[in-house]
């Protein structure tokens, strides 16, 4: 099944492409939480079921983004995050399962129970872990580590953080796509709002271009879950803005929409301490979305991007409006058994000789 946006856009037939995911995700509706945050008409795209493998939103951008590197015959994968990072881990699982090895150079962030689990996890999958620091440190380590690569002639293939480049953003210019062919078909509700987590912010970049494109009137709210530094709106309409060029240096058919008329918004408020810090909004949230709806979110992004939209809308004064909320977590259940914290590199010990927020928290082990 190739892109939707390439029947409107022929053009764009011309940029690799490689089908890891599952689609169309599922759209269904969440009513006992949206009644519990005062928001009845909620509904949830199941972007955490996206591939078998692993789900999440960074499956969509790998799509383009691994094609691109297999056509250049590339041969080495280097990427960047957190230590707790779902985008190396899914470059490693994926990239891994077509053949690449895989670097990710990650910097330190709060501990918590999916940090554990998501290093043991790039162990596990054979990703080669780099420590560093902070994001200075980060950014010299991966541009060393793909000069040695290359000198060694290892063909490495560079994917920024959160796989957001114009490229790998394409693929949420896709979903839009998608989500607008099930709203045609009666599968999805036509939304007021689209709620979705702003960290690298190509997603909702991607979204906030692509359903523009596709027609469709909805604002996106954009939930800050990364430092402000990063996360503003100025750069968010940027980024959409040099995807909308990308497209069209592929097919001159594509409008131009400039920033200033993006339906975008970005809820700033809801980070709490910073990056990684869980809130009690968000845990609430986590809690009550599987308790009664049975969704898998994480305190890091999805549930304080659901929380924060909420929030926000009931603050308006708007709970009659349909919302629907993006899922960009992964759900598919991956487990490290036989993986020793002492098999990783040193500079990880210290998440699993230190507490995690969940230990020190009320949280229930089941939703850690």
């Amino acid at each position: 099944m190739k892109p939707i946006v390439n029947q409107f856009y022929p053009g764009l037939e011309d940029i690799p492409w490689v089908e890891l995911g599952t689609y169309p995700t599922e759209v269904q509706g969440a009513p006992s939480l949206g009644e519990a945050w005062g928001v009845p008409e909620l509904y949830v795209k199941r972007d955490d079921q996206s591939c078998p493998l692993y789900g999440g939103n960074k499956v969509r951008k790998l799509e383009y983004l691994l094609a691109d590197a297999e056509e250049k015959n590339r041969e080495t994968l280097i990427t960047i995050g957190a230590c707790g990072s779902n985008q190396v881990l899914a470059t490693g699982i994926l990239g891994g399962s077509r053949g690449f090895k895989v670097v990710g150079v990650v910097m330190d962030q709060p501990n918590a129970e999916y940090v554990r689990r998501n290093l043991l996890l790039d162990h596990r999958y054979g990703v080669e872990l780099v420590h560093a620091g902070g994001t200075l440190s980060e950014l010299y380590k991966a541009a060393k580590r793909y000069v040695s690569a290359a000198l060694r002639g290892e063909k490495p293939y560079f994917i920024t953080a959160g796989a957001s480049s114009p490229r790998g953003n394409l693929g949420y210019v896709n979903a839009a796509f998608e989500f607008r062919e099930q709203i045609d078909r009666g599968k999805a509700p036509r939304p007021d709002y689209v709620v979705v987590a702003a960290g690298s912010m190509g997603t909702a970049a991607g979204l906030t271009l692509g359903l523009q494109l596709a027609g469709l009137d909805s604002t996106v709210l954009a939930v800050r879950v990364a430092m402000p530094w990063m996360v503003n709106e100025k750069r968010m309409r940027r980024m959409a803005q040099s995807l909308n060029r990308f497209m069209q240096r592929f097919d001159s058919s594509v409008p131009t929409i400039p920033p200033s008329r993006l339906r975008v918004r970005l809820l700033g408020d809801y980070l709490g301490e910073g990056y990684a810090c869980h809130t009690p909004l968000a845990l609430r949230c986590l809690e009550e979305a599987w308790q009664l709806e049975g969704l898998s979110l994480d305190p890091t992004y999805t549930s304080k991007a659901l929380a924060g939209g909420l929030d926000w809308i009931k603050g308006r004064g708007e709970e009659g409006k349909t919302v629907l909320f993006w899922n960009t977590y992964n759900s598919v259940k991956l487990e490290a058994d036989g993986v020793s914290p002492q098999e990783l590199p040193k500079g990880f010990q210290k998440y699993f000789n230190t507490p995690t927020q969940e230990e020190e928290s009320s949280l229930p082990q089941g939703l850690r």
